[in-house]
């Protein structure tokens, strides 16, 4: 069966060590056959963006999201949220172009379309009490990763060093344990009621960089598409999803549950 549906995260527009751009041709044919595109989170890098300003990422973002939409009017487009891309003035700009385009909604935690669920992933590296809200803490997380003073440049030549060097490849592997991601992000999908006993079957999610396909844990499939940053593995995920009406996800309630 020919693929209806794509998820793609982690491409960290408007950094220096995004390699999203040779991407670009491939993303514009799977929209062509696509009735859904899920954009996962990090789409954008507003910390470390080389953009003159976060004004000009933020028009640019939303320039780049607009050019995307037009190459299927029959085409679906979500959006979630992640840590590098979770800016209040970005959401703003989302919410405008949700309420202009009919083909594109946002969503701040998850997306769920039957069985099938999706996240950006940093809840994995969010710490979280027991009685504690997850979303509360999630939120505050992000919004503080976003209020930071931008990196220097100093920061920004020692990133480049470490990516000629590859250290962010060894990152990459030895940061996050597999089964520790899995286990976090499972934990927190029980928290939602969004697991195998309620009949979710795959999830998708990015942050971690590092590519998985179809890895089984507690009775549920795991799928990442890596990240598109110099040196590191990066897949658009083919799948199939049914095709559901945006209408639900625009409502007032739905909004309000972002």
């Amino acid at each position: 069966m020919k693929p209806n549906s794509y998820f793609v995260s982690d491409l960290h527009l408007f950094s220096k060590r995004s390699s999203a751009g040779k991407w670009e041709v491939s993303f514009r044919k799977a929209v062509e056959q696509a009735h859904t595109f899920i954009l996962g989170g990090d789409i954008f890098d507003f910390r470390w963006s080389t953009q003159l300003s976060l004004g000009h990422t933020i028009s640019d973002s939303i320039d780049w999201l607009q050019r995307l939409i037009s190459v299927n009017q029959e085409c679906n487009f979500h959006y979630l949220l992640g840590n590098h891309d979770c800016h209040p003035d970005f959401v703003i700009a989302l919410s405008k172009l949700a309420e202009s385009c009919p083909q594109f909604v946002w969503h701040r935690h998850l997306l769920q379309i039957e069985q099938f669920v999706f996240l950006h992933g940093d809840i994995v590296d969010t710490k979280v009490e027991d009685g504690e809200d997850y979303h509360t803490v999630l939120d505050a997380k992000r919004l503080a990763g976003e209020m930071r003073a931008p990196p220097t440049p100093i920061a920004h030549k020692l990133y480049d060093v470490a990516v000629k060097a590859r250290l962010h490849r060894l990152v990459v592997q030895v940061a996050k344990p597999q089964d520790l991601v899995l286990r976090r992000i499972a934990r927190y999908l029980e928290s939602q009621q969004l697991d195998a006993s309620t009949g979710v079957t795959e999830v998708f999610f990015g942050h971690t960089h590092k590519r998985l396909s179809a890895v089984p844990y507690r009775d549920v499939r795991y799928h990442n598409p890596g990240a598109a940053i110099t040196g590191l593995s990066f897949q658009p995920i083919a799948t199939n999803l049914p095709a559901v009406s945006l209408a639900s996800w625009k409502s007032p309630a739905a909004k309000d549950a972002r």
